[in-house]
């Protein structure tokens, strides 16, 4: 059941941006690690601070808290030292929702092929997959170019973490299932229909990993969605993803102009897709 935490401080006169500040930084590591549904910051007429989260659970907000040395990071330390008084906090089970239609993250399988290990990707898996997402060459042909700090990519795979509709793998080879090489991904679109997406660090390519990983993820998808139709949205440039697909036995079925506009410029696409 959704629980939520009420908390409440008194800050040191002056030091309200400061203490708002560090709580937006605190409150998205938060939210990037764990999967709380985020949280609102209120401030009342008595010049209280309060701070509502939300939470699948209770057990997943203990779990956050057990599993995490919040308190040793700049954020949270700047938070403690605005703050004057410190209020008990107040732990609720959610009645009633009007806020937003959400539910928790279900779980998922670990995948395994010849010379792979695909598990569920996680945030503390940015660092490994930023040679990806911070390399040019590898992000031409995305929506958006290469990232520039290592938050940015966390702040970006956190929705491929924690979204409930997408199953996300990390894809790591057989004999280190920690390190991931980069991720499979698939996000149902509507009943029946969903997007693949794929992406892998420069070391990884030309090794034949990424038609492994997407042939796994295809089996899985076979197995655990009843999917008409599976489809990918590539750059026409994109040599690479097209003879993957086309490896795959995905069939180009539309050339659509002017769909994207990326750093690139405006962009057409290829509608690639495997139909059962």
């Amino acid at each position: 059941m959704t629980t939520a935490a009420l908390y409440r401080w008194r800050i040191k006169p002056g030091r309200e941006a400061e203490f708002a500040a560090a709580w937006d930084e605190g409150t998205k590591r938060i939210h990037q690690a764990c999967g709380s549904y985020g949280a609102i910051l209120h401030r009342g007429d008595d010049g209280l601070f309060w701070s509502y989260a939300s939470w699948p659970d209770e057990e997943t907000r203990q779990r956050c808290f057990a599993e995490n040395d919040w308190f040793s990071m700049d954020c949270f330390k700047t938070m403690q030292d605005c703050i004057a008084e410190r209020f008990p906090e107040t732990v609720m089970q959610v009645e009633r929702d009007q806020l937003a239609a959400r539910k928790p993250k279900p779980a998922m399988p670990v995948l395994h092929t010849a010379r792979l290990h695909l598990r569920p990707l996680e945030i503390s898996d940015a660092e490994a997959l930023a040679p990806a997402l911070m390399d040019d060459d590898t992000m031409r042909y995305w929506t958006r170019p290469a990232f520039n700090a290592l938050d940015e990519v966390r702040d970006y795979i956190s929705w491929n973490v924690h979204t409930p509709e997408a199953d996300c793998f990390a894809v790591c080879r057989s004999e280190e299932p920690s390190l991931a090489l980069g991720w499979v991904i698939l996000m149902p679109r509507s009943p029946g229909i969903a997007e693949i997406g794929y992406i892998l660090v420069p070391d990884a390519r030309g090794q034949g990993l990424a038609r492994e990983a997407l042939d796994a993820l295809l089996d899985h998808a076979r197995k655990t969605r009843d999917l008409r139709r599976i489809y990918a949205d590539i750059d026409p440039d994109n040599t690479a993803s097209k003879r993957l697909l086309e490896g795959a036995g995905f069939v180009q079925e539309a050339h659509l102009r002017a769909t994207w506009e990326t750093h690139l410029g405006v962009r057409d696409s290829l509608i690639y897709a495997l139909v059962d």
